[in-house]
């Protein structure tokens, strides 16, 4: 076990130099301002390594999102602040680098008690501006994915509900049952060959492996 009694005291003389993350950016959609990852790295950064200190942020295993831990190193010791977890409904690399970049932000924030008014949470909580109709829901019942185009909607059911033999995928389909049907209709409706037969095939494969 680390002897962190010497780190702690340079940490607490690098605190005295931490002051609040610069807000350097702007949030269109609540109209406010944010720092970045950058400002709050910049912050940390000078403080820390002026006072023999080195941190490293470590990405950790989380099935919902992003989870990141910050750790200090020197003076012969190690100290963990912890895990941040950050989850995300999308799981695509723009969700995941969201959820990400977030995550080592308020780690970072918190492992250094740097304030910065935190308004762009927005990338990762994935909000949805304008509701088109064709849905998906999540997990929790919350809307992921919305759009008017039959051919996109396909393509997030197959991001979605692509692996039948996963847990995951076969809750979301049971979340969207009543979507992809009402999708189906209308593509049918509108003769759209290639979706009718993509939406009728990932309702086949779905059913018909759970006896519906």
């Amino acid at each position: 076990m680390n002897d962190n009694n010497e780190l702690i005291k340079h940490l607490i003389e690098a605190q005295k130099d931490i002051d609040h993350a610069v807000k350097n950016a702007k949030n269109p959609f609540f109209k406010s301002q944010y720092a970045t990852l950058e400002a709050v790295i910049e912050t940390a950064k000078q403080a820390l390594n002026k006072h023999g200190i080195y941190f490293q942020q470590v990405s950790k295993e989380y099935e919902r999102g992003a989870s990141v831990e910050t750790i200090f190193y020197g003076h012969g010791g190690s100290l963990s602040t912890g895990s941040v977890q950050v989850p995300t409904d999308k799981f695509d690399p723009q969700a995941y680098g969201g959820a990400l970049t977030y995550a080592r932000r308020y780690s970072l924030s918190l492992a250094c008690g740097i304030s910065s008014k935190d308004d762009d949470g927005e990338t990762a909580m994935q909000r949805d501006k304008v509701e088109g109709k064709y849905k998906i829901v999540g997990m929790r019942d919350n809307l992921v994915f919305d759009t008017d185009d039959l051919a996109r909607y396909v393509e997030q059911c197959r991001s979605y509900m692509g692996k039948p033999e996963t847990g995951r995928c076969k809750t979301y389909y049971a979340n969207n049952k009543f979507n992809i049907k009402l999708a189906l209709k209308d593509a049918k409706g509108s003769n759209v060959a290639s979706v009718v037969t993509a939406l009728e095939s990932l309702t086949n494969i779905y059913e018909v492996s759970t006896g519906e």
